[in-house]
């Protein structure tokens, strides 16, 4: 829930958010107890063969070591000497079932594919 409170002699807005817990802990109320929580069958189990991946693209921005890798999802990748201690843009491609790695130097406005 968010509050809007206007100040008349500083002439600005404030914006103040209050959670449900917050407001819960000013009353006076005591705490409902409710039902036990049912739980579906097989909602525990998630069968990985299954999940349905779009196609699309996952980014992440990676600092390269001084062994000349990065890691993406607990896999490691080499990308080169020359990109020690850099920061790189690693992209899975879904569609194309790859790993893109970009980089773009500090006098370049545009990241080029390693």
């Amino acid at each position: 829930m968010q509050i809007w409170k206007i100040c008349a002699q500083n002439q600005h807005i404030l914006l103040t958010s209050i959670n449900d817990l917050s407001v819960r802990k000013r009353s006076d109320k005591e705490i409902e107890q409710i039902g036990p929580v049912i739980m579906l069958r097989d909602a525990r189990v998630i069968n990985l063969s299954k999940l349905p991946l779009t196609d699309g693209k996952v980014h992440f921005i990676r600092r390269v070591d001084n062994d000349e890798q990065i890691n993406v999802m607990n896999e490691t990748f080499g990308v080169g000497k020359e990109f020690t201690s850099e920061y790189i843009w690693a992209t899975i491609c879904l569609r194309k079932q790859r790993l893109e790695v970009y980089y773009r130097a500090q006098n370049l406005d545009v990241a080029a594919l390693v």
